[in-house]
C-alpha cells in the first residue's frame, strides 16, 4: 500500500521505480508545487551501501545547476525513511521513444548535444555519472532533455574521499548497466569523464540505428564483445548517417579512453556542428573538416596546471621569486579563454611534492602540466620550462629563456605564448597582445612587487601589512607600475574584509589604489576585481560591482578570485542559482582551495539550503578539520536547523583556531541567545563591547546578537551604526537568516531601501 505522505510532501502517484528507490509525483504543501520525491525501497533501507548510494546521488545533484539536470530541493529522513525531493519533470523516457525505432540524425544530434552539455557541467564539478542509458534520459514536450539518476555517480574531489562519497568500485564491485558500460568500467579500472563519453556513444549509436553496438544476449559474451570487437559501422545496419556523425560514433566507442574526444564540451560542439550541417545552413566544407579533426582526434590539451617552479639558487630568501614567477606564468596563461588554467592556490599545494605527474594531473583534472626551474644571476633571470602530457607522462616541449630582469614581464609572455603554440590552443589577437607587455619594469620594483604578493598571500594581519610595505616600495621605485597598485588595492581590501582595519579606512585606500591601477592600465583584470570588491562591500553599488566583475572576467576568464567575489555579490543580491554557478566555476579553476570549497557552502547557506551547506562544509573540513571559516558557516547551518549544541561546538572550535577573529565570538553569542542561554550570550556580548576600544568590532555582528536576545530596539541602533560605518557585514542584510525577526519592521525595509537593495 502506498504511503500518503512523507515530511511535508503529499504523495500523489508512483511514477517509477529502480533497484533501490521508488519515485512519486508529490505535492509540496509548503510551497504549493508538484515535485518528484524519491524514497528508498523498504528492501534497501537496511542496506548501508544502498543508503550511501542514495546520499551520494543527493550530494552529486546538489552540486549541479544546469537546465538538463534535475534540481534537488530537499534531502532528509522522515520516520527513519530517507527521501529526496527534486524537480518534477513531465515527458517521455528515451527508452520508450526508442521502441518506435531509429531517430532522425538531426534530432539525435539535438538530444545528444543537451546530454553532452549536462555531462560537461557534471564533469566540471568532478562528477562522473557512470550509468548513462535511455532509462535515465527524459525528453519534455518542449524538447528539453533531462538527465536523471546520479545514484552511481563518482565524486572526484581531488583528495582523499570520505566514506560517504567513495565509489562502490572501492569495494571491488562493478557498477553500471552492462550494455552501456565502457571497457575500463567492465575491467574494474578507474573511471573518469571519458567513461561517460563512451556511454554517450552507445546511446547516440542506439538512437541513430535503433540497435545497440554490441547485442549479445549472454552477459559473458556481451562483455567479450565490448572489450574486444569493433562496433559495426552504422551503414552496415541499413541506416544512413553523415560521415561526420559516423566518425564521432567511432571516436566515442574507442576501447582506449585516450583516443576518445577530450571532453563532453567538445562532443557538444561537434553535435551542434552536425545539426547545422543537417539543417542545410551552408557551413563550408572546410569548417566540417576543422571540427572533425579538432573533436575526433586523440585527446588534446584543454586544461593545464603550472607546477611551482624550482628555485635553483637554493637560497631560501629567493623562494618568493620562484613562487612569484610561477604565479606570473599562471596569470599570463589564464588570459587565454580557450584554456582552463588551474589557479595558483591549487598548484602551489604541490610545491616540493614527489608525486608522479599523471597522479597530480588526475587530482587537478588537467590534460597537461608545466614544470621547470628559475634562477637569478645578478640582474639576469633564467627560466627553463617543460610541457608534459598528463596521460602518458610524455615530454612534449622544453625550452630555456634568459633575459634582463627589466624584461621579465616580456619573458613571461614569451613562455606563455610558446606553450599555447605547442598545445595548439586558439589564442585571439587581443589575448596575444595582452601577453606581450609594452613597457619594461624596474628590477627593484619588480622584486618588491613579488615580495608584496608573497606576504599578502599568507593572509595574517602582520603579513598583509608587510605586503603593503613592499607594494608601496614597488610604487616608489616605479610610479607607473599598475600591477603594484592592483596588489596594494587587494591587500587593503583584505585588511577590511578580515576586520583588521575599520572598513572606512581599508576600503577607501583599496578604491584609491584600484582606480590608479586602472588609470595606468585599463586592461588589468585584477584591478577591475579589486574595484568590484570595493563597489560591493563598501559602496553598496551593486550594478557598478557587477560591471567591474564582468569586465575582469572578459579580460581573464580563468581568474578564480573574480568568480569567487562575483558569487558573493550574487548571493547578497538574492540571486542564489547564479551565485552557485559562479562559485562552481571558481572551484573548477581552483579545486583544492579551502576558501572556495568553503564558499560553495556559503552560497548554499544564503540560498537557505542548510542540509547541503552542512554536507559541503563537512567535505571542506575533510581537507582541514580546523579551518575557521568552514567551521563558522557549518555552525550557522546547524543554528538555522535548531541544532544548537552542534552549532555551539563548531563556533567554539573556530574560536580556538582563530583566537584573534572576533566574528566567531559574535556568532557563538547569537547561538547561546537563540538556544536560551541568555547569561552566556550576555557575557560574550560584554567581552565584544569591551574590545571595541582596542580593535575593530563589527556593529553588524553585535546587532545580530541583540536580535537573538529579542532586543530589537538595540539591534536597530547598532544596524544604523553599521550603516554609517559602512560595515562589510551589511552587504548581506537582504539574505542573512539571523536578521529574519526584523524583516516585518518598517525600519528594516527602510534600511534595504537606503542600501538600494529594494525599490
Amino acid at each position: 500500500m502506498m504511503r500518503e505522505r512523507i515530511s511535508r510532501y503529499r504523495l500523489l502517484e508512483e511514477v517509477g521505480r529502480g533497484g533501490i528507490g521508488v519515485v512519486y509525483r508529490a505535492r509540496d504543501e509548503h510551497l504549493g508545487r508538484d515535485v518528484a520525491v524519491k524514497i528508498l525501497r523498504s528492501s534497501a533501507r537496511m542496506d548501508e551501501s544502498a543508503r550511501k548510494r542514495f546520499r551520494r546521488e543527493a550530494r552529486a545533484l546538489s552540486l549541479l545547476s544546469h537546465p538538463s539536470i534535475s534540481t534537488v530541493f530537499d534531502f532528509d529522513s522522515d520516520d527513519g525513511i530517507d527521501f529526496m525531493a527534486m524537480e518534477f519533470v513531465e515527458g517521455e523516457k528515451l527508452q520508450d521513444r526508442l521502441r518506435a525505432g531509429p531517430i532522425p540524425e538531426i534530432e539525435v544530434a539535438e538530444i545528444g548535444a543537451q546530454i553532452a552539455a549536462a555531462l560537461a557541467a557534471a564533469h566540471e564539478q568532478g562528477i562522473i555519472h557512470r550509468d548513462l542509458k535511455p532509462g535515465n534520459v527524459i525528453v519534455t514536450p518542449k524538447g528539453q532533455v533531462k538527465l536523471l539518476d546520479f545514484g552511481l555517480a563518482l565524486l572526484c574531489t581531488g583528495g582523499d574521499s570520505s566514506p560517504e562519497t567513495r565509489s562502490l568500485t572501492d569495494l571491488g564491485q562493478v557498477v553500471g548497466t552492462l550494455a552501456y558500460m565502457s571497457p575500463e568500467q567492465l575491467l574494474g579500472k578507474e573511471s573518469d569523464e571519458r567513461s561517460d563519453l563512451y556511454s554517450l556513444g552507445v546511446l547516440l549509436y542506439e538512437m541513430a540505428t535503433g540497435k545497440l553496438p554490441f547485442g549479445a544476449t549472454l552477459n559473458t559474451a556481451l562483455v567479450n564483445e565490448i572489450l574486444h570487437l569493433p562496433a559495426p559501422r552504422s551503414g552496415t545496419l541499413g541506416v544512413r548517417v553523415s560521415p561526420t556523425f559516423d566518425a564521432l560514433l567511432v571516436s566515442l566507442l574507442e576501447k582506449d579512453p585516450t583516443r576518445r574526444p577530450g571532453s563532453a564540451a567538445r562532443v557538444e560542439a561537434a553535435l551542434r556542428a552536425i545539426q547545422t550541417g543537417a539543417k542545410g545552413q551552408g557551413a563550408p566544407p572546410s569548417r566540417s573538416v576543422e571540427v572533425e579533426t579538432a573533436v575526433f582526434a586523440p585527446r588534446g590539451v584543454e586544461s593545464i596546471a603550472v607546477l611551482p617552479l624550482e628555485n635553483l639558487s637554493r637560497d631560501p630568501d629567493q623562494e618568493f621569486f620562484a613562487d612569484g614567477m610561477t604565479e606570473a606564468l599562471i596569470t599570463t596563461l589564464a588570459q587565454i579563454q580557450a584554456l582552463r588554467v588551474v589557479s595558483r592556490t591549487s598548484a602551489m599545494q604541490y610545491k616540493g611534492a614527489r608525486k608522479p605527474l599523471p597522479q597530480i594531473a588526475r587530482e587537478l583534472r588537467v590534460d597537461a602540466v608545466v614544470e621547470g626551474t628559475v634562477a637569478r644571476f645578478g640582474n639576469r633571470v633564467r627560466i627553463t620550462a617543460q610541457l608534459i602530457e598528463a596521460s602518458s607522462d610524455r615530454h612534449l616541449w622544453a625550452r630555456s629563456y634568459e633575459r634582463d630582469m627589466s624584461d621579465v614581464m616580456a619573458l613571461q609572455g614569451e613562455v606563455a605564448r610558446a606553450i599555447a603554440d605547442e598545445i595548439k590552443v586558439q589564442v585571439s589577437q587581443e589575448e596575444r597582445a595582452r601577453m606581450a607587455p609594452l613597457r619594461r619594469v624596474d628590477p627593484e620594483a619588480y622584486e618588491a612587487y613579488l615580495r608584496g604578493r608573497h606576504h599578502w598571500n599568507r593572509r595574517t594581519d602582520a603579513e598583509i601589512r608587510k605586503g603593503i610595505e613592499y607594494f608601496q616600495q614597488a610604487i616608489a621605485k616605479d610610479p607607473l607600475y599598475a600591477q603594484a597598485y592592483a596588489g596594494l588595492s587587494r591587500a587593503y581590501d583584505t585588511l577590511g574584509t578580515y576586520n583588521f582595519l575599520p572598513p572606512s579606512e581599508a576600503f577607501a585606500k583599496a578604491a584609491a589604489a584600484a582606480n590608479r591601477a586602472l588609470e595606468l592600465d585599463a586592461s588589468l583584470p585584477e584591478a577591475h576585481t579589486a574595484l568590484g570588491g570595493v563597489r560591493f562591500t563598501h559602496d553598496w553599488d551593486w550594478k557598478g560591482a557587477e560591471s567591474e566583475y564582468r569586465q575582469a572576467l572578459a579580460l581573464d576568464p580563468n581568474y578564480p578570485d573574480t568568480y569567487h567575489w562575483y558569487s558573493d555579490l550574487l548571493s547578497a543580491m538574492g540571486r542564489p542559482e547564479e551565485a552557485l554557478a559562479a562559485i562552481q566555476r571558481a572551484h573548477a579553476l581552483e579545486p583544492l582551495s579551502l576558501t572556495i570549497n568553503m564558499s560553495i557552502g556559503t552560497c548554499l547557506f544564503y540560498a537557505r539550503r542548510y542540509d547541503d551547506t552542512i554536507a559541503q562544509q563537512r567535505g571542506t573540513l575533510e581537507f582541514d578539520p580546523n579551518f575557521p571559516p568552514a567551521l563558522r558557516n557549518l555552525g550557522g547551518a546547524y543554528e538555522e536547523k535548531g541544532m544548537y549544541a552542534e552549532a555551539i561546538e563548531a563556533y567554539q572550535k573556530a574560536m580556538v583556531h582563530s583566537p584573534q577573529d572576533v566574528s566567531a565570538k559574535g556568532l557563538l553569542a547569537h547561538a547561546f541567545a537563540v538556544s536560551g542561554n541568555r547569561d552566556e550570550a550576555r557575557r560574550l556580548l560584554r567581552e565584544l563591547t569591551d574590545q571595541q576600544g582596542q580593535r575593530f568590532v563589527s556593529s553588524y555582528s553585535l546587532a545580530a546578537v541583540h536580535v537573538g536576545l529579542g532586543e530589537h530596539e538595540r539591534a536597530f541602533e547598532l544596524l544604523e551604526d553599521a550603516f554609517r560605518e559602512r560595515d562589510r557585514g551589511m552587504a548581506w542584510i537582504k539574505v542573512a537568516p539571523r536578521l529574519d525577526p526584523l524583516r516585518t519592521d518598517p525600519r528594516f525595509t527602510d534600511l534595504l531601501r537606503r542600501m538600494k537593495l529594494v525599490d
